[in-house]
């Protein structure tokens, strides 16, 4: 059962790569200069980590995401785009499947925005993809708590919960009944409700299963009970009998 990724939607190639322009200057006899113009070289070098930039952002409409993270870490050099730069190479990462830098480079982000519910969830994302269920439930009943009607959020918390399967039967019941009952109630047309359905009829068999073995376990414990105390009465009266 495959997470949704919209906050981590793909952008499609929109044109051909486009070339990387040098800078160049002219110069002639008349015009040139015997020393350098003051603040020359800082245009310079900010023009090339603008263009490291664009490049990343070039190749990340063409999908080669390993490619356009070269070049937003080149950008990233340059404080005034460096945000913009870890939040696309950040992206990148996810795409990637690397998820141990997608994961770092995600939660530097969002403690500079930790109010960021978008980032939130690409954190519990990347956090189910680790296989860290507890973490990415974690973050999905916070969001919850915001959004207790989100599509997605109750789509992927659902997915998470019936992935985290050593927990499933006993700690998660409660918690998937309740929102698939939601997806149920506020989205009756849901593509995945048939696949979510499924799991919480196995579910309830499950719980079913539990409830009846605590019950004959309650049962059996009550009768070695009462079995012990009969055993305590007979002893109480051979004791009482021997002079």
């Amino acid at each position: 059962m495959k997470l949704k990724k919209s906050y981590l939607a793909k952008s499609i190639a929109a044109g051909l790569l486009a070339p990387f322009v040098l800078i160049s200057f002219s110069s002639c006899e008349s015009t040139q200069l015997s020393v350098p113009v003051p603040g020359q070289g800082a245009v310079k070098t900010n023009n090339i980590y603008a263009e490291y930039y664009n490049l990343g952002e070039s190749y990340f409409k063409l999908e080669d995401y390993k490619k356009a993270a070269e070049y937003y870490e080149l950008a990233m050099k340059k404080k005034e785009q460096y945000w913009a730069a870890c939040y696309k190479l950040a992206k990148c990462y996810a795409f990637t499947s690397d998820w141990n830098n997608a994961l770092a480079m995600y939660k530097k982000i969002l403690k500079r925005d930790p109010e960021n519910a978008s980032l939130k969830a690409s954190v519990a994302y990347i956090y189910s993809m680790q296989g860290d269920f507890k973490n990415s439930i974690l973050i999905y009943e916070e969001l919850l708590q915001v959004q207790p009607k989100n599509q997605e959020y109750l789509e992927n918390y659902l997915a998470v919960l019936a992935a985290d399967e050593k927990k499933f039967e006993k700690k998660n019941a409660v918690k998937f009944t309740e929102a698939y009952n939601t997806l149920k109630t506020e989205y009756p047309e849901n593509k995945n409700l048939k696949t979510f359905e499924d799991k919480y009829k196995e579910l309830m068999n499950i719980v079913e299963e539990a409830a009846e073995e605590t019950s004959e376990e309650g049962e059996t414990e009550a009768e070695e009970g009462e079995g012990e105390a009969e055993e305590s009465d007979e002893e109480t009266a051979f004791t009482d009998s021997v002079p």
